[in-house]
């Protein structure tokens, strides 16, 4: 069974070493919320106070995100002002793409040097 985001983020703060008040006042949140939310009481907070509780503990963000099950807010940004990102990512979902195409696709546009970090690569 996965783990819950509540055990995600308690396991990592507490190998961060940072103690629930002190994540709280860092993220801007009550104490009891924090602990709400380590406890699975209530849902995961927003994309953006996810984000806020990774920095503060120095966490990968990504992995409290995918456990929240959400999306990191600049990959929104970027498929919202990228209409051919959304475009691409719904025919994927049409094609049902699985992981093995997604890791085909990475690289391949790793070969044929897709995007500027591919081009700047040389």
């Amino acid at each position: 069974m996965t783990e819950t985001f509540g055990k995600t983020l308690r396991r990592i703060r507490l190998n961060a070493q940072v103690g629930l008040r002190e994540l709280a006042r860092l993220v801007d949140k009550s104490a009891g919320y924090i602990s709400d939310v380590e406890q699975d009481k209530v849902a995961p907070p927003s994309e953006e106070v996810i984000v806020r509780i990774a920095e503060a503990l120095r966490a990968d963000k990504n992995e409290l995100l995918s456990s929240a099950s959400k999306i990191d807010p600049e990959l929104s940004r970027y498929v919202a002002n990228e209409p051919q990102a959304a475009d691409f990512l719904r025919r994927a979902k049409e094609r049902g793409f699985g992981s093995e195409d997604w890791k085909k696709l990475d690289k391949l546009a790793e070969i044929v040097e897709l995007g500027e970090r591919g081009r700047s690569l040389k």
